[in-house]
């Protein structure tokens, strides 16, 4: 949706933020109201459309309820040491916790349980990881502190079938059994190998409900799909208004854009789909949108372990597939309500993968040791959720939270990451993200390759970011210009369609406001100090409680962890 302020309003804008400057300079800089929340509650109120996107469904259970604890979910318990493990010695466990899963996996549930000590995993012809097929499983150990479980990954992953340097396996992969991963996460969405699908028949509007298909009858049974636009240029205009495009950018300039959505099946009645949240996208037939089932696992966990990379050079980017992906932590695909929490990753290239995923949730971790790759990827999902991250690695991550490739209304929030480039979008159509709260040192760690770019859509909000690296003057969100220090290079800097910006605030960083959606109160934080908590509070008409409990646990939780 666009919102860009004529130069009129810009100019009252600022003429009210300078005087409201100088009367918070003289009232210890006492935080208002953000103009655009003011604006959004109105708007709600009178059943309007909204001039920020809804983010607050994002993450487990739509964000309505906390993650559940293990232990009232009465599960039954498979200790990886009844299944032979052996803790703190130098013999490798894969056979072990391989069996424990499985057991639980026959069950239909159950916790795989890793008790205090370190268990090794990965070690000489040990190289193929973990893989969780079935719903209702949870990985877990007796904490990530000093007196808890730690695995260690001794040796890197073998990739040497991947296409990428990046695209190794992760240690520990919970996905649908017989899903290729590799296939459904194209960007060449067009030929993904769908059993069947419904075309969209007539348009629905951002905030419905309901979609309406050739034949929804197909659909019985199942509990997701996902709705697919192929690639076409007529619908450029709806994701990113009249701009200019790069000469560089291949896929968009002779493709188009795609999109797709992942959602949950309320009901199903005729040739109508009524889906449990609100779609986040104009759906238009005459762009040819199209619906599949999409298979997911549903409420798979991990949680109270240390994870232990042996990355232990300094990182180079691209150098090798070791270097890109040789390390790699957990990855959730095609997981529905699926969560990592109060872990802590070291020595690692890349800790969480959060692919093809709804209402994923990636919520108190730590990533810390030598610099690598990435930390978390939200890639080709729909309203996945990484909260209360902190990045303590000796230089910070090469790469940021990351939203990309298709990915839609996912959130950010909450992020520590005081050293590194900043946050990150790899490209591939991604819109509608919220980067709440964002504690950064650069403004960027943008990556991607230049052909998939511009690295966001419409839909992308910056709320209360604190930058800690050094200012940037007039920085532009969508530069046509070749870089001055590096005339030659394609990439020309971070390219986000009509970004709103609110509350920025650290560095005295200044916009090319030309570049901007929506600006508002730069140099200073607004109130709410979060979106995301205020709209999920908005919406739910009172504050969930899990909120509360995890920022109270969050700070102590930190501190016992970190004593390693």
């Amino acid at each position: 949706m666009k919102f860009r302020y004529k130069s009129s309003m810009i100019s009252r804008i600022k003429i009210s933020a300078a005087i409201i400057i100088f009367v918070l300079v003289s009232s210890c800089k006492a935080q208002e109201k953000a103009q655009i929340w003011q604006s959004y509650v109105t708007q709600k109120s009178t059943g309007k459309p909204t001039s920020i996107i809804d983010y607050s469904y994002a993450g487990y259970a739509f964000g309505e309820v906390g993650i559940p604890n293990s232990s009232v979910l009465n599960y039954p318990i498979f200790d990886v040491t009844t299944f032979g493990a052996i803790a703190n010695d130098t013999i490798a466990d894969d056979f072990a916790i391989a069996k424990a899963i499985n057991a639980a996996e026959k069950k239909g549930k159950g916790v795989v349980f890793f008790p205090k000590g370190r268990f090794v995993v990965n070690k000489g012809e040990h190289t193929k990881g973990f893989e969780i097929n079935s719903s209702n499983i949870i990985l877990k150990g007796a904490g990530a502190g000093l007196d808890g479980t730690e695995i260690f990954m001794q040796d890197y992953m073998r990739h040497d079938k991947s296409l990428f340097k990046w695209t190794s396996p992760h240690m520990f992969t919970f996905k649908p059994k017989n899903l290729n991963v590799d296939t459904f996460c194209s960007t060449n969405i067009d030929s993904r190998p769908y059993p069947y699908v419904s075309k969209i028949v007539e348009d629905s509007k951002l905030g419905s409900k309901t979609i309406y298909v050739e034949d929804a009858k197909r659909f019985a049974g199942q509990s997701h799909i996902i709705l697919v636009m192929p690639y076409n240029k007529e619908s450029i205009i709806d994701f990113m208004g009249t701009l200019q495009t790069r000469p560089q950018w291949e896929r968009i300039n002779s493709k188009g854009i795609a999109a797709n959505e992942i959602h949950k099946i309320a009901s199903i009645k005729e040739n109508t789909i009524t889906l449990e949240k609100p779609l986040l996208t104009d759906i238009k037939k005459k762009y040819g949108w199209y619906v599949a089932p999409h298979e997911v696992i549903e409420a798979c966990g991990f949680e109270d372990i240390h994870f232990i990379g042996n990355f232990q050079e300094s990182f180079v980017h691209h150098k090798n597939k070791i270097h890109d992906g040789g390390w790699k932590g957990v990855k959730m695909a095609h997981v529905s309500n699926g969560w990592v929490r109060r872990c802590v990753f070291s020595n690692v290239n890349s800790a969480v993968g959060i692919v093809g995923s709804i209402t994923s949730s990636v919520i108190m971790n730590v990533l810390n040791g030598k610099q690598g790759h990435g930390s978390v990827e939200m890639t080709f999902g729909t309203r996945n959720f990484v909260g209360l991250w902190k990045d303590d690695t000796d230089k910070g991550q090469w790469h940021g939270i990351d939203a990309s490739h298709l990915a839609a209304g996912n959130v950010a929030w909450r992020i520590y990451a005081q050293k590194g480039r900043g946050f990150d979008l790899h490209s591939g159509s991604t819109r509608q993200t919220l980067y709440d709260c964002y504690e950064g040192y650069n403004m960027s760690g943008n990556g991607g390759n230049y052909k998939m770019e511009p690295h966001h859509l419409n839909g992308f909000t910056l709320w209360n970011f604190k930058q800690y690296g050094p200012a940037v003057a007039n920085y532009n969100y969508w530069s046509l210009q070749p870089r001055k220090d590096n005339p030659q290079s394609p990439y020309w800097g971070f390219a986000i369609s009509n970004p709103y910006i609110v509350g920025f605030h650290g560095a005295n960083t200044t916009f090319n406001e030309a570049s901007l959606g929506y600006v508002e109160s730069i140099g200073k934080k607004v109130l709410p100090e979060s979106l995301y908590e205020a709209q999920l509070t908005y919406r739910m008409g009172e504050r969930p409680d899990w909120i509360d409990t995890v920022l109270e646990t969050w700070e102590k939780w930190y501190k016992e962890v970190v004593k390693k």
